[in-house]
């Protein structure tokens, strides 16, 4: 292993390079893009090309014609009802980086497979990612530091298949691939809004779930082909500082040990700015199918075209949002009895009768007058999305940077 990698083992392999049972380990230190004669991505630089989106989660895999090093954290044996084995199966490392993030990576001696969310290794976040280019030189970069190959192309064959001639490469092949990009609504009301609106849309045939107190809405959970959700990131940002979203934030001391203060001003910025994160994973069925499974033959505009056509859902209309939503359970009680045609005068003192008429008059509502008299236009506004960029303060280190946890 090269000792210009900046990553130091806790550990020695045995002569052979042959592991049965290895434990979770710590790498630690940092790393930038191993210098190699050839890079194994070179002939990828166009077909790669992001422009808007960025990239998550990632699983992959490589056979290699030759040898490699054994890495594994134990190993799975399956006996029959007469107690033979019949299958041995390597279990995952766990790769820890800081800021509590993880990959995983595993290899028999001739497949390595890679899985994780290397976007956010050594990361405090990833509100802002890497494209998958980077991203593929971050993975490369870390199984190099392990004594693995990286993962490569291969060379590009014609095989025939029952539907004709198909392009094939003996390179890595792409399992998993999950693509994300940033929205803004305006603000934190506009965001739960706008999210409640979401529930409501259907995004073609996938089923639409709603979880998290409304924070996350899904499309096609279920769905062995695609997924997509959307979600606030400033929730979830402070339950990773250890905090509810209903916590003052405002009261927290900088200066004593306690939530990561970096954390909690970026999900005071998400907030601030209403930011909802539209995800799609997608999965080995749907990469085949489209021709986008071989590394060599994936082609990222391809995939973005259809990330951008699945947010239509977004954009499909404007979303009208009915500003009685934001009043209070009660008050907002005594508008629906109203609005029914009851007598609502008559059902509460004269003095509650009038704090109630004074709480809905500025939102076009007059109490005093009965809804069947007169029709009454409750005032709307139009929550739109836009674009993010990033706030001054973001901590954004190089792509080929990695730092692991000690």
């Amino acid at each position: 292993m090269s000792e210009s990698s900046g990553f130091e083992l806790g550990f020695s392999y045995p002569e052979g390079g042959e592991v049965h049972v290895t434990p979770h380990f710590s790498l630690t230190g940092e790393t930038n893009e191993p210098k190699s004669p050839k890079n194994p991505l070179s002939n990828l630089t166009a077909r790669l090309d992001q422009k808007e989106s960025f990239c998550d989660w990632v699983s992959m895999y490589q056979t290699h014609d030759h040898p490699v090093l054994v890495l594994a954290d134990g190993s799975v044996i399956r006996l029959d009802s007469q107690g033979n084995q019949e299958s041995i199966t390597l279990r995952k490392m766990r790769i820890e980086g800081s800021h509590d993030s993880s990959i995983y990576i595993r290899s028999d001696g001739h497949t390595v497979w890679f899985d994780g969310n290397v976007s956010k290794l050594g990361r405090p976040d990833n509100v802002f990612g890497y494209t998958f280019a980077q991203c593929l030189t971050r993975i490369n970069a870390v199984c190099m530091s392990l004594g693995l190959p990286p993962f490569s192309t291969g060379q590009k064959m014609q095989v025939n298949t029952p539907s004709g001639p198909r392009s094939h490469w003996t390179g890595a092949r792409v399992t998993r691939l999950d693509l994300t990009q940033n929205f803004a609504s305006g603000s934190k009301e506009n965001a739960y809004h706008f999210m409640r609106f979401l529930s409501m849309q259907q995004a073609s045939r996938l089923k639409t779930g709603t979880f998290g107190d409304g924070e996350t809405v899904d499309f096609g959970r279920k769905s062995r082909r695609v997924y997509s959700k959307a979600y606030l990131k400033g929730p979830e940002l402070l339950r990773h500082a250890g905090l509810s979203r209903k916590t003052p934030t405002q009261i927290l001391d900088s200066s004593k040990p306690g939530p990561d203060q970096y954390l909690i001003s970026l999900a005071e910025w998400c907030n601030s700015i209403g930011l909802v994160r539209f995800e799609t994973t997608y999965k080995s069925t749907h990469l085949i199918s489209n021709g986008q499974s071989f590394l060599g033959g994936l082609n990222m505009q391809h995939l973005e075209h259809d990330f951008k056509t699945r947010q239509e859902v977004f954009t499909r209309a404007n979303c009208d949002v009915d500003e009685l939503a934001s009043l209070d359970k009660r008050t907002l009680s005594v508008y629906r009895m109203w609005e029914a045609g009851d007598d609502v005068s008559s059902q509460m003192s004269r003095a509650t009768f009038y704090r109630y008429r004074a709480a809905l008059l500025p939102y076009g509502v007059d109490i005093s007058v009965k809804s069947n008299v007169i029709k009454f236009q409750p005032k709307t506004r139009i929550i739109s999305l836009s674009p993010v960029t990033q706030p001054s303060f973001y901590q954004f280190p190089s792509p080929n940077h990695i730092r692991l946890a000690a």
